[in-house]
């Protein structure tokens, strides 16, 4: 019996751990689809804006057009929170130059919930500097180098735009059987929507990811419960 326990603590947490990865890799799949429909939507139009009104930030119909796009997706407009791994919500926002001139529609989200209780947030930027008028919220991809090794110089003047991730998760996970604080999942999947990570914010603040927090491969940033940076 000891041995079967022993055995038991080693075969279940790993098994855990596998099933969560895939649930992870499953919403990180639908967040990387929906990049490609917006990308092919720009092409179309020019910039991140619906078809019919060229609405930026406040349009209801972006999701449809992404839908047409790739309908084995369920896309949601940017107030829809994601509730699983196929369900995407959708945000497009206006971006600025250094001179705070508007340069359009040009940055776009997605957010999916993984089934681990994870959400997964992806941004693509086509050009522009902030997210923000007046200099404000700048547009920033991190590299995933190990920074804290002082024999490794992050290389300078890095592009700025294209695709960047992170993610954000619950303290605990219901997926991994523990007793969880009901309120952990609640805030991590109420967040998990286009309206919440699409502000462009800039401090860090709780369930959202900053502007400046994002990277250039899939990386957990923030804690649901605190905001802080893990």
């Amino acid at each position: 019996m000891l041995v079967v326990g022993i055995l038991s603590g080693i075969a279940v947490p790993s098994f855990l751990g596998a099933r969560n990865n895939a649930y992870d890799k499953e919403a990180q799949a639908a967040v990387d689809s929906a990049l490609i429909a917006a990308q092919t939507h720009y092409a179309q139009y020019g910039d991140f804006s619906d078809s019919q009104t060229a609405d930026c930030s406040t349009s209801t119909l972006l999701a449809g057009d992404l839908q047409k796009q790739d309908p084995t997706l369920d896309m949601v407009t940017s107030a829809s929170v994601s509730t699983g791994p196929r369900v995407v919500s959708v945000q497009a926002n206006t971006t600025w130059n250094s001179n705070s001139e508007s340069l359009g529609c040009q940055a776009f989200y997605a957010t999916a919930l993984s089934r681990s209780g994870t959400c997964w947030v992806a941004r693509l930027t086509v050009e522009g500097k902030f997210l923000i008028t007046a200099g404000v919220s700048p547009i920033v991809v991190n590299s995933n180098l190990n920074t804290a090794n002082v024999t490794i110089t992050e290389l300078s003047l890095l592009p700025v735009n294209g695709k960047a991730y992170a993610a954000f998760k619950p303290t605990n996970s219901s997926a991994d059987g523990a007793a969880v604080a009901a309120d952990t999942l609640t805030n991590a999947s109420t967040a998990c929507s286009g309206a919440m990570q699409g502000t462009g914010v800039l401090a860090t603040t709780t369930n959202k990811v900053a502007s400046t927090e994002f990277y250039s491969s899939w990386r957990s940033v923030v804690g649901a419960a605190a905001g802080s940076n893990i």
